[in-house]
């Protein structure tokens, strides 16, 4: 009987969570598609209190045999949706102090990185092209054409010299412990570039190398994309792809917001709307920091959020 008391009690506290859960979310709507990444006001601690009860409700009445599955699986998705397990705020940066290398500091690697007043962080890379192709010589003074070959070698030598000494995309990064759990927000605007193949990557990063771990890169050109990466060195995988319909290239602030759960799962919003959700359980602990990396374009960051999880 004293078992059967213990359960009917977890029942009974699970049935008055979810009609507290249903009240509150009566008096206070919560988008469930939409990330809370600005400071918590106290009604929606109270709403994470009431989570987090409900999970702990939840999981003991999960070791009874005579629970309800049906019950517990719905209760789980309702909790799925609400909960948000990013409750530390790891960054928050919008340049205002007009310097970007304290609090937090930010490190050049290569390339331009000026705070502009009112705009943020710009950022302008412009890669290195190829040199052109030796033009038809054919019946014109041998002379001439001598001196054109060896110019257009001398030409090319250069070219090839400046290529090897230009840096191919311009980076800041931060050092910061990032949780395998984060959720990042991103606010900045695009140069309408559509003719070029532009390209910007940001993400968390492992090693002081920073060439590995996760990023999210937008490219340009005549089918633009956003794309979720996982890199290592000398090489990268795409995880899932964006393709349809980014139209960000129009001099407007535009929101990417990115997530992270501690199971691999991933999700990437573009403007509030859900792009891709994906699912990698690389075996990561901790990042070691944050990369943005210009590989060709005009960009202007106003807003950088980075949440984590608790160690």
């Amino acid at each position: 009987m004293k078992g059967r008391g213990r359960y009917l009690a977890v029942v009974h506290s699970v049935h008055l969570s979810c009609l507290a859960f249903a009240s509150f979310f009566a008096l206070v709507p919560v988008l469930a598609s939409q990330a809370q990444m600005d400071p918590i006001p106290t009604e929606e601690n109270r709403m994470r209190e009431l989570v987090d009860d409900l999970k702990d409700l939840i999981q003991k009445a999960d070791g009874d045999d005579r629970s309800e599955p049906g019950l517990l699986r719905q209760l789980r998705d309702l909790v799925g949706r609400y909960d948000w397990p990013w409750r530390v705020l790891l960054l928050r940066e919008d340049f205002r102090d007009g310097d970007y290398t304290y609090d937090p500091p930010w490190i050049v690697n290569h390339g331009e990185f000026r705070v502009v007043n009112g705009s943020g962080l710009k950022t302008v890379f412009h890669p290195v092209r190829q040199g052109r192709y030796l033009a038809d010589t054919k019946g014109e003074n041998p002379v001439d054409v001598l001196d054109e070959i060896f110019g257009r070698v001398r030409e090319r030598e250069e070219k090839d010299d400046l290529q090897r000494t230009s840096p191919s995309a311009a980076e800041i990064y931060t050092q910061l412990d990032i949780s395998n759990a984060f959720a990042v927000k991103v606010q900045l605007k695009l140069s309408g570039y559509h003719d070029r193949n532009n390209r910007l990557e940001l993400g968390p990063y492992l090693t002081d190398e920073r060439n590995s771990g996760y990023r999210l890169a937008y490219e340009s050109g005549n089918g633009p994309s956003i794309s979720l990466l996982r890199v290592a060195p000398g090489s990268s995988a795409v995880i899932e792809i964006w393709d349809r319909g980014v139209d960000v290239e129009d001099g407007n602030p535009h929101i990417i917001e990115w997530r992270r759960r501690a199971d691999g799962e991933m999700v990437v919003f573009l403007d509030a709307k859900e792009i891709i959700r994906a699912m990698d359980r690389a075996p990561i602990d901790w990042f070691d920091g944050f990369s943005i990396i210009n590989k060709g374009g005009d960009y202007e960051l106003t807003e950088i959020s980075i949440f984590g999880a608790y160690r």
